[in-house]
């Protein structure tokens, strides 16, 4: 599939959303201001809770996915989609037009879950551990779903003749034989032909996916 020349679409901190910064940044830091203030004005015994904050649950778990979500963007021009770390480093994807068999916005997060089972993907984007029963799933290279994501873009690629992608570090998770049947899994990313990505302009998004003949 051949596009027109159009201007380019970029969108930066796509994944960041306000749910997800919020549970990840702003409330354990100001938890831990408080902890720090409390220290100093009450009782010594408070600056413990500046280092207790970041490792209890559930905040440990949102301060990584903030962490991983970070550099997630979309950039669209005449050379194609790209997906990811903008800045080129880990976790960024790239695919020319000629293999984009269809590209499409989807609101709803039940559906993006069904799609993600349905292929058995595995998003440590979208998960700090494994959940119980996806042990055998895989973890798809372009696969970029955070939590709290309102509007994802869907990408089917027809094949993966002149795709660049440079996957994330492969990530071992501990089950102790509770959500994996094993102390512990390595999972490696593998390459796929379905990529999401999060969007929070997803009007903007559309427009620019109609301009190639998408959406």
């Amino acid at each position: 599939m051949s596009a027109p020349a159009t201007a380019e679409y970029r969108e930066t901190r796509a994944a960041l959303t306000w749910p997800l910064i919020a549970a990840g940044g702003v409330v354990p830091a100001v938890l831990m201001l408080a902890g720090a203030v409390l220290g100093v004005a009450v009782d010594p015994v408070w600056f413990v809770a500046v280092v207790a904050v970041p490792l209890c649950p559930p905040f440990i778990a949102y301060i990584s996915l903030l962490w991983r979500n970070r550099r997630t963007g979309i950039v669209m021009d005449d050379a194609g989609i790209r997906v990811g770390a903008l800045d080129g480093g880990p976790d960024s994807y790239q695919a020319p037009w000629a293999v984009v068999r269809s590209a499409r916005i989807e609101t709803s997060a039940g559906l993006v879950d069904a799609m993600l089972k349905a292929r058995r993907i595995f998003s440590a984007n979208r998960y700090w551990g494994v959940p119980r029963g996806h042990s055998h799933y895989t973890l798809a290279a372009g696969v970029l779903v955070p939590p709290f994501a309102r509007a994802v873009l869907v990408v089917e690629l027809g094949e993966l003749t002149g795709v660049q992608a440079r996957p994330p570090r492969p990530r071992r998770y501990f089950g102790n034989y509770l959500n994996v049947a094993s102390f512990s899994r390595r999972y490696e990313a593998r390459e796929s032909t379905l990529w999401l990505a999060p969007t929070r302009r997803p009007e903007d998004l559309a427009a620019a996916l109609a301009a190639h003949g998408l959406g």
